[in-house]
Parts: structure tokens; sequence; C-alpha cells
């Protein structure tokens, strides 16, 4: 076995972890729905699956690096306002 799938399973296996003992932050759905992604991914394509399971930690690096405006999520007020500037007078 590679040593990068190595790692990715050992992250995989961590990621589970955590959510079987509840000990995780935030909306456990989502980081259900991403380490879903990485398992489907796991056997095909190692890359790929590690790029689920950085979804999957996305929120606790944000919590620790606030910096990271670039993946910050927009309020739904943003949203709104992105969009009606986009769509304009179209509606």
């Amino acid at each position: 076995m590679s040593g990068e799938l190595t790692k990715v399973l050992r992250r995989f296996e961590e990621r589970l972890g955590l959510l079987e003992s509840g000990n995780h932050k935030g909306p456990a759905h989502w980081k259900i729905f991403h380490l879903h992604n990485a398992l489907n991914a796991l056997k095909n394509d190692h890359a790929a699956a590690a790029l689920h399971l950085d979804e999957f930690d996305k929120v606790d690096v944000a919590r620790e690096f606030p910096e990271m405006e670039a993946d910050r999520i927009p309020t739904v007020e943003q949203i709104r306002s992105r969009f009606d500037t986009i769509a304009g007078g179209m509606l």
C-alpha cells in the first residue's frame, strides 16, 4: 500500500472515530456527508477521498485560522444581495 493511501486511510479512520464518539463540533450531517463521499472515492481514487476529508475538516480549520476569509461561508443576506445584483431587473 502506498504511503499516500495509508495516510488517507488513517485520516478516514480518525474522522470516523470522531463521529462515532460524538465529540465533533458543528452539524454532524455535513460531516457524515463528506465522510460518505470520501468512502465512495477511497477504493478508486485516494486523492479524491483526501479532498472530501479536507471538506470534512474545513469548519474546524476555519475556527483555528479565521484569516481564511476566502473559504468563509457567506450569510443568507450576502447571498441575497449578490443574487439581486446579478439578476438585476430580469425577474
